[in-house]
């Protein structure tokens, strides 16, 4: 018996993987799949090379403008388009997937520990062959199992709102806390949202002051910082998504790490964590990079980097290239544009 903590896309996913070969439960204390929703829910294509979720998309999104505190921007234009996900079908996606291959669930199942090969569920102790947290940022599996590291938060205040906007369009503020956003439904609803480490209210504040809109819904919450230190895997325990920070750190999406984590568990369970790492780890670890200096930008670096990339043999690198790779852009993009150096 494998048990799986944590009902979200990501524990679906691998507990539907694992299924195929085992005897899996999940156990989630929340009493439905998919709310509250505290996520943007804006994904790029590279979630195609994972899985087919085109029946949960509402929007494509095929420009982004970046907004630079002295309110010049540059469009980039996808060769391939984003989509923005409705995040309560998408994880019902997961969710129905595992129902099909023969997942167990338990709702309203708080996990409380782990002992002895038994893991104690509200007040019942069950007999588990291994156990998989995928259980979120602030992981109970993580802490239970010494594996909770000294990991760090970003707090994301995102508000889905009734507003007049450009349907294919997403825009990205720079300056606002670490970054503000609109991301469109449709042009007439939008999430808009901003993430810092202290003060977000304050940018969003500001982001919406100029604007007219109605507050449908709140969907804020908080993300892990990758940390390239953390342990994923001991003996018959492992992490994998929130629970174990696959989150890119320059843009703080984490749907794609962790489905991608979720499917290296899904082949084996040994080398777990190599092997993850792998393939998403060096993406992972550049992404935390960009944010370390990111963090010391202030409006005038900010103005200068859009300067730069408003060039437009800056631009054809990120256009044509996968930003979920980083690695995959940075050398291109000092090729191109030299004068990046003194940003790095």
């Amino acid at each position: 018996m494998i048990s799986i903590v944590g009902a979200g896309p990501v524990g679906c996913y691998v507990a539907s993987l694992l299924a195929k070969r085992y005897d899996v439960n999940v156990y989630e204390q929340k009493e439905a799949i998919g709310k509250p929703i505290q996520c943007t829910g804006i994904v790029t294509s590279a979630i195609d090379e994972v899985v087919n979720v085109k029946k949960t998309v509402i929007n494509t999104i095929d420009t982004i403008r970046i907004i630079a505190p002295n309110k010049k921007y540059i469009d980039v234009n996808f060769k391939k388009p984003d989509y923005v996900l409705d995040r309560e079908k998408f994880d019902n996606y997961f969710f129905n997937k595992a129902v099909d291959n023969g997942v167990g669930f338990e709702f309203g199942a708080r996990f409380r520990d782990y002992k002895n090969g038994k893991i104690l569920v509200n007040r019942t102790e069950i007999k588990t062959n291994l156990l998989v947290g995928a259980d979120g940022p602030f992981s109970m599996v993580a802490k239970k199992n010494k594996m909770y590291g000294d990991r760090k938060f970003m707090t994301a205040m995102q508000y889905r709102v009734k507003s007049k906007v450009e349907e294919d369009l997403v825009e990205i503020y720079l300056g606002y806390g670490c970054f503000g956003w609109i991301v469109p439904e449709d042009r007439n609803i939008a999430r808009i949202g901003v993430i810092d480490y202290k003060s977000p209210g304050i940018y969003l504040n500001k982001l919406l002051r100029d604007r007219k809109y109605k507050i449908l819904e709140n969907q804020s919450g908080l993300v892990p910082i990758y940390d390239p230190k953390l342990k994923t895997q001991k003996e018959r325990v492992f992490l994998v998504g929130d629970a174990a920070t696959q989150v890119k750190a320059s843009t703080h999406g984490g749907l794609v790490p962790g489905l991608k984590a979720a499917k290296e568990l899904g082949k084996s369970f040994r080398n777990y964590e190599r092997n993850w790492k792998r393939k998403i780890g060096r993406e992972l670890w550049l992404s935390l990079m960009i944010r370390k200096r990111l963090d010391r930008y202030d409006s005038e670096k900010y103005n200068g980097l859009i300067g730069l990339f408003n060039r437009e043999k800056v631009k054809e690198v990120i256009e044509e290239r996968d930003r979920d790779f980083p690695s995959k852009i940075l050398f291109k993009l000092l090729l191109r544009e030299p004068r990046l150096l003194k940003f790095i």
